[in-house]
């Protein structure tokens, strides 16, 4: 197990690394994806369940960390294989499913939720299977 202060760095240097996508849009004109990189996606990416998805996945938090660092590309790159909406509180949000074939037997799955003009966030996790 990693020890909290390991991941606490990892985070730290993930934002390092990553903030060039800071306020940069992120968009998909071919399925209406667009929204602003944000705090939130810096969250989501390193909150503890995306790196136990990893984790589960095979893949160390050192390895989650360090493909997240390339996110825009992945995300430039993927495809999109589930989309789905939803009704709350009057504001509809997209859910969007994408993934990337980084390597064989890598693949980087992109949750993104948007809503609204250029709202929302990106998850990232990785796993060893592309379906």
């Amino acid at each position: 197990m990693v020890k909290a202060f390991c991941l606490d760095e990892l985070r730290n240097n993930f934002r390092n690394q990553a903030g060039c996508n800071r306020k940069k849009l992120f968009e998909k004109k071919a399925n209406g994806i667009r929204f602003i990189f944000n705090r939130q996606s810096f969250n989501k990416i390193g909150c503890d369940k995306s790196i136990n998805i990893s984790r589960e996945n095979g893949f160390t938090p050192e390895e989650h960390f360090k493909a997240a660092e390339n996110i825009k590309e992945y995300f430039d790159k993927s495809e999109v294989v589930s989309q789905g909406y939803e009704n709350k509180n009057g504001i509809t949000r997209t859910y969007y499913l994408c993934r990337y074939k980084i390597t064989e037997g890598k693949y980087a799955w992109m949750p993104v939720v948007t809503w609204g003009n250029d709202e929302g966030f990106i998850d990232f996790y990785l796993s060893k299977d592309g379906e």
